[in-house]
């Protein structure tokens, strides 16, 4: 019998185990795909090492900067943006980046007003259930409704909330945002910076590995878990292979709208059924764009558009560069059509020829379903304690349930962590 076997070998999956490991039990890791990092994927393209899903940090959030210095990581900084372009209505604006920045600030922080009070304590998103009930139970785009901006600083804002949330406005829940505020020392500028601005030479991939090397865990690739049984002490896992692996404890570290897959017995308590049926409401997608025509790093944003936030991120001795791009529709950006990525590149930011593009689709990905978390209307007041509390020998982890970053590397780190303690803790 195993003393622990964990779910899923990105962030939240690696750090369970090293937890496993320190309390001087035997962890085992069990990984759908066949590479470990979940949804973050250090990759090659067009002669450019990309992160295909998560890829920057910050020292705002602790635990992955912890790791950064641990393991003598490099941060790069990211560009300095010469020109800014923001649409409204048609009207395709530019100016500097401080000028857009100017308009977002006085959206933002007219939507975040109150965020001291709603999360004194930004790492215990509970500590005052009645504050934050109300902005809770809204949406995204509920909230921006009631705060009475000009058209210019509503097309901004909802440009990058739309971004932030890699999903659709009228679906995330207002408190997402909120969030993200605090924990980022409620100010605006900070979030910024905390969201998207701090990236690793090594990659992704340089801040797992030395997790992963000191859980010292037995790792099986490929092995996608079908079915999880409780008895009284102890659980059996059942891989689609038809494997069935007994241990003391599993740590569950798949993304919140991939748990259904799995099948329970007996089946889990109604409150995290209710909280899995709910999932999460990223349904987006992240772009990587070769582009000729400057040598300037741009950014870019157009509200109610497939491809609704662009930014330059590498740009190159020939004069081409690589935009990043974040839509809210998967389904509605099409990749591969380069004369449609045209056009629309164009209708944010003039002048620039679009060369390649590549993307992963995380929503198509079975393992995944999703980018990262951003949580429904009504989540934190009714899902999240649920989602964190063990059933039984079951214990839920994951950037998803986060305390936290939910959604960033930061956030896996801190609840794989504490996944891995108290599982460690069943005798």
């Amino acid at each position: 019998m195993h003393d622990v076997i964990i779910i899923g070998a990105g962030f939240a999956g690696c750090s369970a185990a090293r937890e496993v490991r320190r309390a001087g039990r035997e962890p085992l890791i069990l990984e759908a795909r066949d590479r470990i990092g979940g949804r973050t994927w250090t990759q090659d393209w067009d002669g450019q090492t990309i992160e295909r899903g998560g890829g920057w940090v910050h020292w705002l959030q602790p635990h992955v900067w912890t790791e950064v210095v641990r393991s003598g990581l490099t941060p790069l900084s990211g560009p300095a943006y010469a020109t800014s372009y923001w649409v409204v209505g048609d009207e395709i604006r530019s100016g500097t980046y401080e000028e857009r920045e100017a308009i977002g600030a006085r959206a933002w922080n007219r939507f975040v007003e109150g965020s001291h009070e709603a999360l004194p304590l930004p790492h215990d998103p509970l500590a005052r259930p009645g504050a934050i009930a109300r902005i809770d139970g809204q949406t995204i785009l509920e909230r921006i409704n009631e705060l009475g901006l000009s058209d210019e600083e509503r097309a901004v804002l909802t440009a990058e909330v739309e971004a932030l949330a890699c999903g659709y406005v009228d679906q995330a829940g207002a408190l997402s945002v909120y969030r993200w505020h605090a924990l980022s020392g409620h100010d605006f500028g900070l979030c910024q910076e905390a969201g998207g601005a701090i990236t690793i030479a090594e990659g992704t991939v340089g801040i797992l590995s030395p997790i992963l090397a000191e859980a010292r865990a037995e790792l099986r690739l490929n092995a996608a878990v079908a079915a999880i049984r409780q008895a009284p002490d102890h659980v059996v896992v059942t891989t689609r292979a038809g494997e069935e692996l007994s241990a003391r404890a599993v740590v569950v570290t798949a993304p919140l709208n991939t748990l259904d897959q799995i099948d329970y017995a007996p089946r889990l308590s109604e409150p995290k059924r209710a909280a899995i049926a709910v999932g999460q409401a990223s349904s987006g997608i992240k772009v990587f764009i070769r582009v000729r025509g400057t040598t300037e790093h741009v950014l870019g944003l157009h509200p109610d558009h497939p491809i609704g936030f662009l930014m330059s991120q590498w740009v190159y001795p020939d004069g081409t560069q690589t935009l990043i791009g974040f839509g809210r529709d998967h389904s509605a950006c099409r990749v591969d059509d380069l004369g449609w990525m045209q056009e629309q590149v164009a209708r944010m930011i003039p002048g620039l020829e679009v060369l390649a593009t590549s993307a992963h689709d995380w929503q198509a990905d079975e393992f995944s379903r999703g980018t990262w978390a951003i949580h429904r209307p009504g989540w934190y007041t009714s899902h999240h304690a649920a989602m964190q509390e063990p059933e039984g020998r079951i214990i839920f982890a994951g950037g998803d349930i986060a305390n936290g970053w939910a959604g960033f590397m930061d956030g896996a780190i801190e609840s794989g962590t504490r996944g891995g303690r108290l599982a460690a803790a069943i005798g």
